[in-house]
């Protein structure tokens, strides 16, 4: 089902290379090395005081700053997760929130880190971004922590490259692990995991763009997704099919972006969005006319996720309220 999806990626990659020749700065990002998690097996232990609730952030590239007003509006309501699971831009996003940031350090971080610090360019066969970059910022950031050290349980989702089977890591390098759930298929470099003799992985939004089903597997109770690719995803199926601009490739999140607006089927996506349904609760902050080049713009996705996150507050806490009173039924 998504081999239709990996070779339209092979179609515009030779586009790509050419843009980022004539450009020579383009920026870059990536992700690297852990053993995946058994999605079927691994679960969360039940709380007896309180339920699992599961933070999701998908895909979107640029639109992922959009991520850190949802969960600045969640933690302004006193509504912290248990369990983050992001794919590409969501774990990168995911994973420093997952290792402590508070929503003001993740908002000062967005507007302040600059592509130069996430990017190395490299001219490859395999791609054109090599990922080492955003590996070592990831880390940097987290201070050196495993996933499995996070004070709030992390995972990441990616795909095996050759057989574009799900993973999803929940220990070990957590910059390898970003790396991977963010290395777009032949633009970026996939990464081994383990490094240098494990398998290679590619962008987890190929297989699971909103990862919901992960959540689930893990042991969530509730189920909070934030989808930033909603109205781009409608706009796709009516046919358009954008290919990517000089202005998009000048930015690793506008070219991320691209990324995921390159996607060109309908049954693909129509699968994605039926998982994203799944969740308990779905966000989808209304950013597809917001272009993150500059800081002011990137202020305007924090605010455009904040705005989304409002009105599903009292749903939230009621959920929350229910899942308890459930769980002290059954002791």
């Amino acid at each position: 089902m998504f081999a239709p999806i990996y070779r339209h990626y092979q179609r515009h990659a030779a586009l790509i290379r050419l843009s980022l020749l004539t450009m020579l700065v383009l920026p870059m990002s990536a992700c690297s090395t852990l053993d995946p998690a058994t999605t079927n097996s691994t679960s969360l232990t039940k709380a007896a005081e309180a339920p699992r609730v599961a933070l999701v952030l998908g895909g979107g590239g640029a639109k992922g700053f959009a991520h850190v007003g949802v969960i600045k509006a969640l933690e302004e309501q006193g509504i912290t997760p248990t369990l983050i699971v992001g794919t590409s831009v969501g774990s990168l996003v995911g994973s420093l929130y997952a290792s402590g940031y508070t929503p003001a350090q993740l908002e000062r971080l967005a507007i302040t880190t600059t592509d130069s610090e996430l990017t190395d360019f490299v001219l490859s066969n395999q791609g054109f971004v090599e990922g080492i970059k955003l590996k070592n910022f990831i880390n940097a950031k987290v201070g050196g922590q495993t996933i499995e050290n996070f004070p709030i349980r992390f995972a990441a989702v990616a795909a095996e490259k050759h057989t574009l089977k799900k993973a999803v890591f929940t220990t070990g390098d957590a910059g390898l692990a970003v790396q991977a759930s963010c290395s777009v298929p032949n633009i970026f470099i996939a990464p081994r995991i383990p490094e240098t003799v494990g398998k290679k992985y590619i962008d987890g939004g190929v297989v699971s763009l909103v990862p919901v089903d992960s959540a689930h597997d893990l042991g969530a109770d509730i189920v909070i997704a934030v989808d930033v690719t909603a109205v781009e995803t409608q706009e796709q199926t009516s046919g358009t099919n954008k290919l990517p601009t000089l202005n998009s490739l000048s930015s690793v999140w506008g070219f991320m972006e691209n990324s995921i607006a390159a996607q060109p089927s309908n049954t693909h996506l129509l699968s994605m969005r039926h998982e994203r349904d799944r969740a308990d609760v779905v966000i989808t902050p209304q950013v597809s006319h917001i272009s993150s080049i500059d800081t002011s713009q990137r202020r305007a996705l924090i605010t455009a996720g904040m705005q989304a996150t409002a009105p599903h507050i009292p749903a939230i806490k009621q959920l929350i309220k229910q899942k308890s009173a459930s769980k002290y039924a059954t002791l």
